[in-house]
């Protein structure tokens, strides 16, 4: 059975700090895509036709997950994997860069174990995240940046690292395939792996 978890002020400050920053990252990426969205979209031509670039890139995300070392809560036996889902927002500034937000859902209730010792019960935590984006090759997507795990008992300042690779579609639909690296409130990890739908505009 879970242990509830009592903060010292002090943990509770640095949480509260972490999540400050959180926001006002998100904020400061929304403005600065903001901004940039204002400028004219960028044209490349080919022959008498014009390919306009798209800036703007929504996906959906089921995936399944593993938190290592997290147990079901009712038999107390180690998850293997937990189903997921996720919410993807993306603005690219330029063909090889961009942020987004980045959202998923742990279809599980489990249980983990903080260095301490102590134990703490996660009920579907959600993951919002934000992200800088990196374009290395044609279809490659690297993403990383800060995030919270939101959970009814204890939130988590979650570290967010990844990769994808869209495969194109006709009507500027693709086909996603990911994996995502979650290191949550600095000593417990976990994987994702996901295939995503995307829409760019």
């Amino acid at each position: 059975m879970a242990l509830s978890l009592n903060e010292p002020r002090m943990a509770y400050s640095t949480k509260k700090r972490f999540k400050n920053l959180f926001i006002i990252i998100s904020l400061l990426l929304l403005s600065f895509s903001y901004l940039f969205g204002q400028e004219q979209d960028e044209h490349k031509e080919h022959g008498s036709e014009v390919h306009e670039f798209k800036h703007h890139r929504v996906a959906i995300i089921i995936g399944h997950g593993h938190v290592i070392g997290a147990e079901d809560v009712n038999s107390g036996k180690s998850i293997a994997t937990m189903p997921t889902w996720g919410l993807d927002y993306q603005f690219w500034i330029k063909k090889k860069f961009g942020v987004g937000l980045k959202s998923d859902i742990e279809i599980m209730d489990y249980v983990v174990t903080l260095e301490d010792q102590s134990e703490i019960e996660r009920n579907n935590p959600i993951i919002v995240s934000t992200v800088f984006l990196y374009n290395p090759a044609k279809g490659w997507n690297l993403f990383a940046g800060p995030g919270i795990e939101f959970e009814e008992s204890h939130n988590f300042f979650v570290v967010r690292v990844g990769m994808g690779y869209e495969f194109e579609l006709p009507g500027n639909w693709d086909f996603a395939p990911e994996v995502v690296f979650d290191l949550k409130e600095g000593q417990i990890g976990s994987f994702t792996w996901g295939i995503g739908v995307g829409k760019r505009f």
